[in-house]
């Protein structure tokens, strides 16, 4: 994800905030078994060497990403290589609405788009702000950008990818209620944008956990963008927590290989020891520990380390009877 602030073009008295995103894919990638994942890699990676076809070339990406999860750690290296996203070479000549700017308005606008491998943006369509002022020329100057194409492997690829822009009059902010006001307003006003749901859960998560929505954002959002590693691990927590371990460790397994996030090992940890694979959770919980940042506070490092000192204590093994 990359975030940026122009004005470039603008009266003194607006600017924006763009956030635009890439995935790949929309498709999980396929279960391996872990005996599985070397042959299947070995060749993705052939097939990667060679000159494929665009879905050759994403479904050998998408077989590393199986082989990843499977615990292959060589294919877990070469997803997090192999994939650039795309680069701007002529941005989208975005405008702040006249009318929200005389009003001194706030507003927001989702795009989705892809842009081929050719870096042309293309199949736009709005996911919010339908109704604002300005949307249609605004999605149209995003559609009249260009872009060095995505590439795995320095094979130039499709790409699914969502422009956010918000619109934010010039030396105004908003405070944390207003913020999660606007968060609220957007889920009722765009109930299947899977964009307002993660703002919307990761506000709450932010600022009010005991919110009574929290639960239900961080479902809704998980649902809506199953790929986000930070929705999956949200929602495998709460599924630890009322003891639905299978469940969690199924929503979190995807991003475990790949992650150097504490808190997401940690939850695998967790739900790994209630099914009672003690292995696999000391495993997970001494990771975590060892990537534990040394800015966090005392009391959070503690925490993790107090946690492993458990499992440490839980899986011993039992002394042999004679």
């Amino acid at each position: 994800m990359e975030s940026f602030q122009v004005k470039k073009g603008l009266p003194s008295t607006g600017m924006w905030d763009v956030a635009i995103g890439a995935e790949v894919s929309p498709k999980p990638p396929r279960k391996l078994e872990p005996e599985q994942a070397p042959l299947v890699f070995e060749e993705a990676v052939r097939t990667l060497r060679g000159t494929p076809g665009e879905d050759a070339i994403l479904s050998a990406f998408q077989d590393i990403a199986a082989a990843c999860v499977a615990g292959l750690a060589e294919a877990c290296r070469l997803e997090s290589e192999a994939f650039s996203g795309p680069a701007v070479i002529s941005p989208a000549a975005l405008t702040y609405p006249e009318p929200l700017l005389r009003q001194g308005a706030f507003a927001f606008m989702v795009f989705h788009c892809r842009i081929g491998a050719d870096g042309q943006v293309r199949d736009c369509k709005v996911v919010e702000g339908a109704r604002l002022p300005g949307v249609e020329e605004n999605l149209a100057a995003c559609q009249l950008a260009r872009y060095r194409p995505a590439t795995i492997s320095g094979h130039p690829v499709s790409v699914d990818y969502t422009f956010h822009v918000r619109f934010v009059p010039e030396g105004r902010t908003l405070t944390r209620h207003q913020e999660q006001e606007w968060a609220r307003l957007r889920v009722r006003q765009n109930p299947e944008s899977r964009s307002a749901w993660l703002n919307l859960a990761r506000e709450l998560a932010k600022n009010d956990p005991g919110d009574p929505l929290y639960p239900q954002a961080v479902a809704r959002a998980y649902f809506l963008a199953p790929r986000s590693g930070w929705a999956a691990s949200e929602t495998a927590w709460q599924l630890v927590q009322s003891g639905q371990y299978a469940p969690a460790l199924s929503a979190v397994r995807p991003f475990l290989r790949r992650s150097h996030n504490p808190y997401v090992l940690e939850t695998a940890a967790a739900a790994q020891f209630g099914l009672k694979q003690c292995t696999a959770a000391l495993a997970e919980q001494q990771k975590a520990v060892e990537l534990l940042p040394a800015e966090w506070p005392a009391p959070e490092r503690e925490r993790f380390q107090r946690k492993l000192q458990d499992y440490q204590s839980a899986c011993a093994a039992p002394p042999a009877t004679p």
